[in-house]
């Protein structure tokens, strides 16, 4: 979990009592270009970024790494400030006699993707977790770590189906279980020439040292995949219905679109984001030219218990490149975030091919070489809370919230005016009715653009006379974007 208070957001109405000439309104982030660049012997092999996680007071971004045919590793870098990445010399894994590097020991694992994350509840034995997958090794598996350095799988699955892409994976402290994002694929929306299309499934357990419950009498299930059917006993199959699906493409997307992998956080304790890969699929041969073929781009949804997720703002959040940029054709973002002050950093893979591109059959494998100075994951930069916004127009619009317990002495707005907007402030007790000295005609004028405003009445900021009471907080403002209110430590919503 990103952060663990109770700020007032407004991705949906939950929050908000009424409204006047005011729209809720998705803020695309603005890019930052690549952040990490392939610089070493040992990222030559190709790498694939995984996750971002925070751990004392440091960010550490992990990446894999393939040495050769026959090793795998997992590579950290680590950033004070989620901006400047460096590769610490960490002594774990031996590379070409040496272990100055940053390569990070999975043993003898080959994973195709795995998520790690801090586990807050664990033993220090197995204070990180990493949650990977591979077919060739019969599916969702367990790894653990002390240090995040050095990876010991457990036996067993934790699921043996197929389940590529990335998953997002973390522990959930509302509802004290660890939950995982991970790709399906829903028999309900076909997209020809494939009897189905991809969704985001949601599986959640107390324990991820056994196998993780589902149901096994599901309808409709997929056949066993002939290409894994010797893999484990039974085969491999997808996932359909043997999990909740809870992101899916519907009527108002594309009939060409479905949902890649799902970039998943808890952003707060009744908050959660995701950011999943849109994917429009091309026609297959002889109509289209490559099999498995189309475009990527990155998708914003919400929710507030992780189960029903909200898709109110079906524009793009990060949209595809110009021609002379990086990015052309897919995006995936990565899961995690390295917030600071005033910002919140978060990242993707992306490049200028096609998804199937050069693939003219099941069985071609298109080589596109690794090069000294590509870029391994770009950066883009939101504001503070900034995902979604409540904007009043250029002529004037009020916001009413809900009532809320004030937990400090001061009442805190993420407020960004420019230089045409204003705005003024009132406060109401929990019926709507103004409290003395604190109306809209006591308010000072609110302008300028900060992520922790501080409201006042009079020239006065002090609330303590308010600590511990329901309020309603009234903002009237001009061509202005609120974008979170602060209740304070012990706040919370009403």
């Amino acid at each position: 979990m990103l952060f663990d208070d109770n700020r007032l957001l407004f991705f949906d109405r939950q929050h908000i009592e009424s409204t006047e000439n005011v729209t809720l309104t998705l803020n695309p982030p603005p890019k930052c270009g690549p952040c990490l660049h392939i610089e070493k012997e040992w990222e030559l092999g190709g790498v694939r970024p995984l996750s971002i996680i925070s751990w004392e007071g440091a960010y550490r971004f992990y990446y894999k790494v393939t040495l050769d045919e026959d090793h795998i590793c997992l590579a950290m870098a680590s950033s004070t400030n989620g901006v400047g990445w460096e590769r610490p010399e960490l002594g774990v894994v031996p590379f070409n006699g040496s272990t100055a590097n940053n390569l990070v020991d999975i043993g003898d694992n080959k994973p195709n993707e795995v998520c790690v994350f801090v586990d807050p509840v664990a033993s220090d034995e197995h204070r990180f977790k990493a949650v990977g997958h591979s077919q060739q090794e019969g599916g969702m598996y367990l790894m653990t770590s002390p240090d995040g350095l050095r990876f010991k799988r457990h036996d067993g699955h934790l699921l043996q189906f197929i389940v590529d892409c990335h998953n997002s994976s973390f522990y959930d402290p509302r509802i004290g279980k660890y939950v995982i994002y991970f790709r399906g694929w829903s028999r309900t929306r076909p997209i020809p020439p494939i009897p189905g299309s991809r969704v985001v499934l949601r599986a959640e357990t107390d324990d991820l040292f056994h196998p993780i419950p589902y149901d096994e009498n599901a309808a409709d299930p997929w056949p066993v995949s002939p290409k894994w059917s010797d893999i484990v006993d039974g085969g491999l199959r997808r996932m359909n219905r043997e999990v909740p699906t809870v992101l899916s493409c519907d009527e108002e997307d594309p009939p060409q679109a479905s949902f890649y992998q799902p970039a998943a956080v808890q952003y707060l304790p009744d908050t959660y984001f995701a950011f999943p890969s849109l994917y429009y699929s091309f026609p297959w041969p002889p109509e289209g030219k490559f099999i498995n073929d189309g475009i990527l781009d990155l998708q914003f949804a919400a929710s507030r218990d992780g189960i029903n997720w909200r898709r109110d703002f079906r524009g793009s959040y990060v949209r595809l490149d110009l021609p002379d940029g990086a990015c052309t054709k897919m995006m995936h973002m990565l899961t995690g975030m390295a917030p600071t002050a005033y910002r919140i950093s978060q990242y993707y893979v992306g490049g200028g091919r096609t998804h199937g591109e050069g693939r003219v059959d099941k069985d071609t494998k298109v080589h596109r070489p690794t090069r000294m100075g590509a870029a391994i994951v770009h950066r883009i930069e939101q504001r503070m809370d900034g995902f979604v916004s409540a904007d009043s127009s250029y002529t004037g619009g009020t916001l009413l919230t809900m009532p809320f317990v004030l937990g400090s002495d001061e009442l805190r707005i993420n407020v960004d005016t420019s230089a045409s907007g204003t705005a003024r402030a009132a406060l109401l007790d929990e019926g709507g009715s103004a409290i003395p000295g604190y109306g809209l005609e006591d308010s000072d004028c609110i302008q300028g653009n900060d992520t922790q405003y501080v409201l006042a009445w009079r020239g006065e900021s002090g609330l303590s006379d308010l600590v511990s009471k329901p309020i309603r907080l009234l903002l009237q403002s001009r061509n202005t974007k609120v974008f979170a209110v602060y209740p304070g430590d012990g706040g919370r919503a009403r």
